[in-house]
């Protein structure tokens, strides 16, 4: 997958340009600039949240179309099946990335994954409604962030960690009645959020369910119930949609032949690779590549 230093290299630069410190970014968009994010979708390998300031948007996660509008924030973490299919042309909004690296230190990742994953999954499929007061709280927040972004501090780093906290903090915060409306336990979210630090570092090597639920010391059964509770997805289904997003990037980036990346991606042939990608993309390798 792309990075966020790689996006900022391939296709950001004229987005972000000096609303980036290397770790995080803020970028405002239009209806142009929004449609040409469609570019990384899927490939990028960091968490965003964009919130709509005005005008509409309307994107497909998976096979769901969903609209937003003005206050709204959608959420893309990696490997989540975003594409925009329509903007207006009054569309303006903001938006917040931050690099998987710094995502994934301590607590920081884990108030990520209840910010976004969790969200996506359960509470309403990457959509987020404000009410006007929190949607100018957080607007405020990042506003902050791109100010501080674009100043020369000795402690700008340590600012904007800060910042970004409060941010994560702040969502949290919004979602709280909903979590309770939907009755998660936190040994559910705990579990559920242990799985998803597994699988992203683990997904390509390690393609079965009796890995992760071995590492967590539950049953593979115990292990599918709270995936599918929370996410709606399966297990299997979770490290597929992974390894196909990977499988996507080096098709469209690398010079790899298709021999190479099935070896890559540790699958025990290239026709077992070609099977398992035809069955979850619809296509074979090459079609993505040409």
């Amino acid at each position: 997958m792309y990075n966020l230093q790689d996006y900022y290299n391939n296709f950001g630069k004229e987005h972000l340009d000096e609303l980036w410190n290397g770790k995080m970014a803020c970028a405002f968009f239009n209806d142009a600039r929004t449609l040409t994010t469609n570019e990384m979708t899927e490939s990028l390998n960091c968490y965003t949240f964009t919130l709509i300031t005005k005008g509409e948007l309307s994107l497909m996660n998976g096979n769901t179309i969903l609209s937003f509008s003005k206050n709204d924030i959608y959420t893309y973490y990696p490997g989540s099946l975003l594409r925009i299919i329509d903007v207006s042309d009054d569309f303006e909004g903001i938006c917040l990335f931050v690099d998987e690296q710094m995502a994934h230190s301590a607590q920081a990742f884990r108030n990520l994954l209840q910010a976004s994953m969790i969200p996506l999954s359960k509470f309403g499929k990457s959509k987020l409604l404000l009410t006007s007061d929190d949607a100018s709280r957080v607007q405020s927040v990042m506003m902050l962030i791109s100010e501080y972004i674009s100043q020369p501090l000795s402690l700008k780093n340590e600012i904007l960690e800060m910042l970004y906290s409060v941010f994560i903090d702040d969502l949290i915060s919004i979602q709280a009645f909903e979590k309770a409306r939907f009755s998660i336990s936190k040994q559910t979210e705990e579990i559920f959020i242990s799985f998803y630090v597994l699988l992203q570092k683990n997904y390509i090597e390690q393609h079965h369910i009796g890995f992760y639920a071995d590492a967590l010391n539950i049953t593979t059964t115990y292990l599918s119930r709270i995936v599918k509770s929370v996410s709606g997805r399966t297990v299997v289904g979770c490290i597929n949609e992974m390894l196909a997003v990977e499988a996507v990037w080096m098709l469209k980036s690398t010079p790899l032949t298709v021999a190479q990346i099935a070896d890559r991606l540790n699958f025990s042939t290239p026709a077992a690779f070609n099977k398992f990608f035809k069955r979850v993309r619809g296509c074979t390798p090459l079609s993505v590549r040409d």
